[in-house]
């Protein structure tokens, strides 16, 4: 499962174009298209079951990560040069030739694998397994399928999944036994999160009162599994900064709006695609400022870099926020039409 063969041959069927259209598939796995998608549903369908599939895609890329840490797998251009990353197109330089796995159930050459995890600090991004890419498409795909229990989605779901799992190969960024891995820690945290939803913490999360500071069981529950868990598995380097960023940042984001009422899913089209917009360009906006300001940084200590990957996560998430105030101050949230009562009579003066 972490033989190079399978994406050489792959790669060698490749044309330009099936390159492109690949890359396009896998930027459905991307932050930025969770983002979207999530801004959506969160501002334009429905606030609180867009919340609680951000929350899955959050732990999903959070379990996923802690992983990556403990196993400390490389990808599949790091173990043979002739591996190309098709993703990004950079040039591959890797030392090691044919030094993925010698059979099926085994593991990337020793050498190889001993050189890499002896790098010093890696980032997150550089380890292969499990796959992000396929444990977060099926959180966002079939979480959507179980939160809105919508026939259409649950067909596209696995096409979709697959179609991101092919890329990952593809492009030469995961090994067969990283996409497996990928699968099937997705498909563990969705059975959880399925329970979750019929479960009387999905009540507890949207009131109120779970979030008053007082010692109860309950509140100290979610204040924990959404604050302290995070910040502890980032004081471990357990996770990357950025993923602790959206953790903290969407996590205080609600707490600020819960705390003055959950905004209601009314209003028409109109409103619903007014609130997608401003909340898309305030998220949008802020990334590219953050992105842009950070740039003209420098040279950074390795402490001053997490710190800005936090930022440059914690902010934007943080304009969920933002945006809920907006639009409930621009009464975006109400009913911008007359609904009429069966059997009324709208001008009973008439009579």
């Amino acid at each position: 499962m972490f033989q190079t063969e399978p994406i050489l041959y792959l790669q060698s069927l490749g044309t330009e174009w099936f390159t492109f259209l690949m890359v396009l598939i896998t930027s459905m796995g991307s932050s930025a298209f969770f983002a979207s998608v999530i801004i959506v549903i969160t501002f334009g369908i429905d606030f609180r079951k867009g919340f609680l599939l951000f929350q899955l895609l959050l732990w999903t890329g959070a379990v996923t990560e802690v992983l990556k840490g403990i196993f400390a797998f490389p990808r599949p251009d790091f173990v043979d040069s002739r591996v190309l990353n098709l993703e990004y197109g950079f040039p591959n330089t890797s030392p090691f030739s044919g030094m993925g796995a010698d059979r099926f159930f085994g593991f990337p050459g020793g050498e190889a694998l001993e050189a890499f995890r002896l790098q010093g600090i890696i980032p997150h991004s550089m380890f292969g397994f499990p796959s992000g890419h396929v444990s977060t498409a099926i959180a966002l795909w079939g979480g959507t399928a179980r939160i809105f229990e919508n026939r259409a989605i649950k067909c596209l779901a696995p096409a979709a999944i697959l179609l991101i799992a092919f890329s990952r190969m593809y492009l030469g960024r995961h090994f067969l036994g990283d996409v497996l891995g990928g699968a099937t820690l997705g498909l563990i945290i969705l059975i959880v999160f399925t329970r979750f939803l019929k479960s009387p913490l999905k009540d507890d999360l949207f009131k109120k009162e779970s979030f008053e500071l007082v010692f109860r069981p309950r509140n100290l529950f979610f204040y924990s599994i959404m604050f302290v868990v995070p910040v502890l598995l980032t004081a471990l380097s357990l996770v990357s900064a950025d993923v602790a960023g959206f953790f903290l940042g969407t996590n205080t984001a609600y707490l600020l709006i819960i705390r003055k009422g959950l905004p209601e899913d009314t209003g028409g089209a109109g409103q619903r695609a007014t609130r997608v917009f401003i909340a898309l360009i305030f998220f949008g906006v802020s990334a590219l400022f953050l992105d842009a300001g950070f740039a003209t940084v420098g040279t950074a200590s390795y402490f001053g870099v997490t710190l800005i990957e936090f930022l440059k996560a914690f902010i934007p998430a943080l304009t969920i926020w933002v945006s809920v105030s907006i639009c409930t101050k621009l009464d975006l949230y109400g009913i911008d039409e007359v609904i009429e009562s069966p059997g009324v009579d709208k001008h009973p003066e008439e009579h």
